[in-house]
């Protein structure tokens, strides 16, 4: 008897499928992107040398909650600049494919750029005006604007062939509780990545807090109602 699991398929949607691998069709995405840019703007660097692959974030402060990096040469014995797309990101559906081009242009449009540009002014012009990214430049999303730009060739190409993967949260996560406030852009205590998930402060209190506390937390910053977020792995705890 054959006890091996099958297999799930990665876009499970019946829609149409890219013919090709993952890093393919991120390259190809990239190429639709870096050729609009060129209309508008001269790259620094050309096409050729803008590598892109999944893989996950560097971990740290800054880089651990992000879903897309661009490295600059210094960091490429090919000289190359280098990009990485989290393979958290969907695939599914036509909008978590949007999705995931929008984190492609993000780093595509780093890319182009000197790396002092960082994500001032003149990469906003590029992503949010030109593009149609909306949010703040540190955390964009795939707004009307961009969706339109991209969605017949998302399309056409096929959606991205992968099953996005689910983070590890045994360990450090199961022992807290996420408390996220509802403020939103008014809250003083939210980030670039709160306002972009549609919170405003996310704060995290141990369980023993939350055995005392229960549901009725209010933001610490700004004094809004808040959603608790309980790890699934010690929601039995409280069944």
């Amino acid at each position: 008897m054959n006890t091996q699991k099958q297999l799930l398929a990665e876009n499970p949607t019946g829609n149409k499928v890219y013919q090709g691998t993952r890093e393919e069709w991120l390259n190809d995405v990239a190429d639709f992107f870096y050729n609009r840019i060129k209309e508008e703007y001269v790259p620094v660097v050309p096409r050729e040398n803008i590598k892109l692959s999944m893989g996950f974030m560097p971990t740290g402060n800054k880089m651990g909650n992000a879903i897309g990096v661009c490295h600059y040469e210094g960091h490429s014995t090919g000289n190359y600049r280098e990009i990485f797309i989290k393979p958290t990101l969907g695939a599914s559906n036509l909008v978590e494919c949007i999705e995931t081009a929008q984190v492609v242009a993000h780093e595509v449009t780093h890319a182009v750029l000197p790396p002092k540009v960082g994500h001032g002014p003149k990469f906003a012009r590029i992503i949010k005006n030109y593009l149609g990214a909306e949010g703040k430049p540190t955390a964009t999303v795939a707004g009307p604007g961009f969706t339109l730009l991209v969605k017949d060739f998302i399309e056409s190409l096929g959606y991205l062939p992968h099953s996005k993967m689910l983070e590890d949260k045994i360990g450090k996560g199961s022992t807290t509780v996420a408390v996220r406030c509802t403020g939103a852009e008014s809250c003083p205590g939210s980030s670039d990545k709160s306002i972009a998930q549609g919170w405003g402060l996310i704060a995290r209190v141990s369980v023993a807090v939350y055995r005392k506390v229960g549901d009725s937390f209010r933001c610490m910053a700004c004094g809004s109602s808040t959603v608790v977020e309980l790890p699934e792995n010690l929601r039995k705890d409280y069944k």
